[in-house]
């Protein structure tokens, strides 16, 4: 049997294709193989936690689905929560006040939790709809002080502009500390805690497990996947991954195929079934 015991995969780009679905026929057979196998299935996603529930809803009752959510930041077993980084709410609220007198404010916004997410009023209602893409529980919100629970990202987005330097002058022109800027993985850019990472995430699931790196093998395509990638022990590369991404990994590390042709789930089911 192979020595995988855990297989961790992006969503957005990797695991769905483009019109956000995937083969739910060979997904069911290759849990039920896993199971048998004594296997695990982890989605890791800049989602949130209620945004990858969506995904795999038809699933999450009868199979042990781990998630990975926001980037690494909030980690999930059986429905439980083993591990949250939340932002300190004094840096959020500097955020929160500081975006709406950017010279350059950004198109969408949002702070999100794992029950809900947050929009902030001074964002066009025309927003909304995409955001809800999502984050399903999308409350609009007028100050900071309507979010009561913890935040583990900001997500942001920009049009027609370098999103993540934009980001970064947030970061910079707040004067706040101990948080980064990453790839967001379906076109936004995440603030979050420093340090953290999808890496960290299966980290702290694998210490739960009783699991180690050298168990685990990652699926990914963007930016925010690449310190994933680098973690475990058999990384596979989306063909349709971006060139600087995919230069950095040997051939024999790229998926059977791409996001739109099941290429995690056609991988998986080879190295199950040997």
């Amino acid at each position: 049997m192979s020595p995988m015991k855990l297989f961790a995969t992006d969503i957005d780009g990797t695991f769905v294709n483009d019109k956000k679905i995937f083969d739910q026929k060979l997904f069911k057979n290759i849990l039920d193989k896993m199971n048998f196998n004594n296997q695990f299935f982890v989605a890791a996603s800049g989602r949130s936690y209620k945004g990858i529930s969506q995904v795999f809803k038809n699933y999450m009752s009868k199979y042990n689905i781990s998630l990975v959510s926001q980037n690494g930041a909030s980690v999930f077993v059986d429905g439980q929560n083993i591990f949250r980084s939340a932002i300190d709410p004094d840096i959020l609220e500097k955020v929160f006040d500081a975006l709406p007198e950017l010279s350059r404010k950004p198109d969408r916004v949002i702070f999100s939790g794992d029950d809900h997410t947050y929009a902030p009023d001074y964002q066009p209602k025309s927003k909304f709809t995409k955001m809800n893409l999502f984050d399903l529980d999308l409350k609009v919100v007028h100050h900071f002080s309507e979010i009561n629970e913890p935040i583990e990202k900001i997500a942001l987005f920009w049009e027609n502009t370098d999103q993540k330097l934009m980001a970064e002058e947030i970061i910079s022109t707040t004067h706040i500390q101990g948080v980064r800027a990453t790839s967001s993985g379906y076109g936004a850019i995440d603030i979050i805690n420093r340090g953290i990472s999808k890496a960290v995430g299966l980290q702290k699931l694998g210490a739960y497990l009783g699991l180690h790196h050298d168990q685990m093998a990652a699926f990914g395509d963007g930016e925010n996947d690449l310190e994933m990638l680098y973690y475990v022990a058999y990384p596979f590369i989306m063909p349709n991954a971006p060139e600087f991404i995919k230069k950095q990994f040997a051939k024999d590390q790229l998926a059977a195929a791409d996001n739109n042709n099941s290429g995690v789930l056609k991988t998986i089911e080879k190295i199950i079934y040997e």
